[in-house]
């Protein structure tokens, strides 16, 4: 049903190009589940680890899926927690589908 759907919104072109990005959203949702053991310290020293990867040559595509799995990481564990947004309390509720994924590496390509 969702390849009717998206072949009648995209056509058959786009769905092509969704389709090869489909194994980056499987790659990140990997290193996601890797990463639930880690320590939230650990998902913070990811940061300055990308940072030197990319001084070393790396690309943002070669680092992608592990940056995507942990902010994807991120919003898993903030869920329930308080935050102030624009002088507005809320309460996080989100963590990333593999169809928001998707549009978060259409954007940064």
């Amino acid at each position: 049903m969702f390849d009717g759907i998206l072949k009648f919104i995209t056509g058959d072109y786009n769905k092509k190009q969704i389709d090869a990005l489909l194994p980056i959203v499987k790659q990140i949702n990997v290193f996601f589940d890797q990463y639930e053991t880690l320590s939230d310290d650990e998902i913070k020293a990811k940061t300055p680890e990308f940072k030197t990867r990319l001084a070393q040559g790396e690309t943002l595509d070669d680092l992608l899926p592990e940056a995507f799995a942990v902010v994807k990481q991120a919003c898993k564990r903030m869920l329930g927690q308080e935050l102030e947004v624009k002088g507005e309390k809320t309460i996080w509720n989100m963590v990333p589908y593999d169809v928001q994924l998707l549009g978060g590496i259409i954007l940064h390509r």
